[in-house]
């Protein structure tokens, strides 16, 4: 994927540039978002001193490349226009159709309902799960992640204070997000420059210092995949797929400090994904008798799995004295059940290692990749029985759907839900029994403790919350004597 910046700030020749990753029967569709938000940021500037205009262009270029089709690059190239120009998404709607304004209108709620928010480190997972419950079609977390890397690739144009505050961003909502969707490349570019933000002065030297070997590490990359490759071919290891990558800045800055330099032996790495059990063993075999490994090193948690469910072999091999890299062997099945079931590897690295536990709930954002063709193919339903709100600290707390002001109010704290008086949903006064929606702002007034004389019924009425009513038929019973 080519992400290097444009070359030049002459808005003409952006278009030159954002064709060459085009389909030639989707360029007249595509010209015409192209032109309509051009018009749209006429004079605007980034930070920079660019053109604003360069910035939804290098968006729509790689939304080009990763190939999810002509509605999410349109959005890409209009996802800022109703936020800073007076367009309207019922315009957008009417000019380029229902799916590419549901889109535009998803990137706006999502900077809408995140502007501004301090993310707790107390709350960060259920933080997470409402950027997720906020949206319905996995482009549009997409387009918001490669958003956040082009504002990443220029962020030296932005103060210290709002650098530091990108990088928080990135290393608690947005690498996992990427993490969760499968986009690992933009996990690790995103995680890098956050790094390069947080521990300016460690990424250098790390940086110099990897930079020696990288040549080295590409090569050794290259030539093992290219000689498994022949290895399944030759051994009729039908349907078996190799994926290579070399390890981030950051994944071998936090290794480092968690082993030490000299165990980092995962620099090198490649995921060997097959068809059955067998092929897996047969894999293991012919690399076994092919390479040197470090038997240390060596791990089978096909015929042990880990106690969080996770199944793979995982063996490093000798390519140099210098080099190892690192082979996982696992099934396709296993695969995504450790990527993205229970025992998910992220679930496995944030501490969730009970089986059932944690992340069940990403498993349903795959199926964007696999599906059949149509609008459906990006549809994600996660999360349903509940919703997310906010305190005014900016706390985020999950409540189950249809949950109203008290159950807010007894969430935080019973002694509060005693007191509360009232609430304010987005700065408004509203009835305690107003069903809450996820992202709204909710503020509990205070008042006098619930007088245990008071009738239930007068409770039930305002459309209490159930810990609530529980509390005060208790109290009513008690009165009567029941």
């Amino acid at each position: 994927m080519d992400l290097e910046l444009f070359a030049n700030d002459k808005s003409e020749d952006y278009w030159a540039e954002l064709s060459k990753y085009i389909k030639p029967a989707d360029k007249t569709q595509i010209k015409l978002a192209y032109d309509f938000a051009k018009i749209a940021h006429l004079g605007q500037k980034r930070d920079s001193g660019a053109d604003f205009f360069s910035h939804p262009v290098w968006v729509a270029k790689t939304m080009a490349q990763m190939d999810v089709g002509v509605e999410a690059i349109e959005a890409a190239l209009l996802h800022d226009c109703v936020e800073d120009s007076d367009i309207s998404i019922d315009e957008i709607a009417s000019k380029f159709g229902d799916e590419v304004a549901l889109l535009v209108e998803g990137l706006t709620e999502v900077r809408k309902k995140t502007k501004g928010l301090k993310v707790l480190r107390t709350n960060i997972e259920v933080f997470r799960q409402f950027l997720f419950s906020s949206v319905d079609d996995v482009r549009v977390l997409i387009i918001r992640l490669v958003d956040k890397l082009h504002n990443g690739m220029t962020i030296e144009y932005l103060s210290k204070e709002r650098q530091i505050k990108y990088a928080k961003g990135v290393v608690e909502i947005y690498g996992p997000v990427a993490e969760y969707v499968g986009l690992h490349f933009f996990k690790k570019r995103l995680e890098d420059i956050a790094f390069k933000i947080n521990f300016s002065d460690e990424a250098k030297k790390l940086e110099d210092s990897l930079e020696k070997n990288r040549k080295n590490e590409l090569m050794a990359l290259n030539a093992i995949q290219n000689d498994i490759a022949k290895m399944v071919k030759v051994n009729h290891v039908e349907g078996a797929e190799i994926e290579g990558r070399i390890k981030s800045l950051y994944s071998t800055f936090c290794k480092i400090r968690e082993k030490g330099e000299d165990r980092v032996k995962d620099r090198v790495g490649i995921r060997i994904l097959c068809q059955t059990i067998v092929d897996c063993y047969t894999v293991l075999g012919l690399l076994h008798a092919k390479y040197r490994y470090l038997t240390d090193e060596f791990n089978d948690y096909i015929s042990v799995p880990k106690e969080n469910g996770y199944q793979s072999i995982q063996t490093t091999l000798k390519w140099t004295e210098k080099i190892t890299a690192e082979v996982q062997i696992r099934t396709f099945e296993m695969h995504e059940f450790n990527e993205f079931g229970p025992a998910s590897h992220t679930a496995y690295k944030y501490g969730q290692k009970q089986r059932g536990v944690g992340y069940k709930w990403i498993k349903d954002l795959v199926g964007w990749q696999k599906s059949d063709k149509g609008i459906k193919n990006y549809r994600i339903k996660v999360l349903t029985d509940f919703i997310y709100v906010f305190t005014p600290k900016g706390d985020t707390l999950q409540l189950p759907k249809g949950a109203g002001g008290l159950d807010f109010a007894y969430r935080i704290h019973s002694h509060l839900g005693d007191c509360c008086n009232g609430i304010k949903i987005n700065g408004k006064i509203a009835k305690m029994g107003t069903e809450l929606k996820t992202g709204d702002m909710v503020e509990v007034l205070k008042g006098k403790k619930i007088n245990a004389n008071e009738s239930w019924f007068d409770l039930v009425k305002t459309g209490g919350a159930r810990d609530h009513v529980r509390l005060a038929i208790a109290r009513e019973n008690d009165r009567m004597g029941v």
